[in-house]
């Protein structure tokens, strides 16, 4: 059976950024509990993953930030990049203006904490 019919949820195709904790991505697809994405950094299956993805147009004064919690699925030799597939278990919408990034960080994790 192919990945695609295992699927729970409809895949949308899609190119967003995505900010990873110690790096960048961009999204090729996703759906309401996984996506998958292409990057430079290196990934573990069963790995716990915390990633940002930058919704750019959805509010015109500025990006809107979904935080996300998730855990890495399959990671797959993509040549120059490793494409990253990976669950959606918890997310928030942030769409604060935070320029102490340190503060910002600590409020996002407790945000997505609650969602457990």
């Amino acid at each position: 059976m192919k990945n695609s019919e295992k699927r729970r949820e409809l895949r949308r195709k899609g190119k967003f950024p995505i900010v990873l904790e110690n790096g960048k991505g961009t999204t090729r697809d996703f759906s309401n509990s996984g996506i998958f994405f292409e990057t430079d950094k290196s990934f573990t299956p069963g790995q716990t993953i915390y990633f940002t993805i930058v919704l750019e147009y959805v509010d015109p004064d500025r990006p809107v930030h979904l935080k996300c919690q998730g855990s890495i699925v399959r990671v797959e030799d993509k040549g120059k990049k490793l494409g990253i597939a990976a669950t959606i278990n918890c997310y928030v919408f942030d769409r604060s203006n935070f320029t102490n990034k340190r503060i910002a960080k600590k409020k996002i994790k407790k945000d997505i904490q609650k969602c457990h």
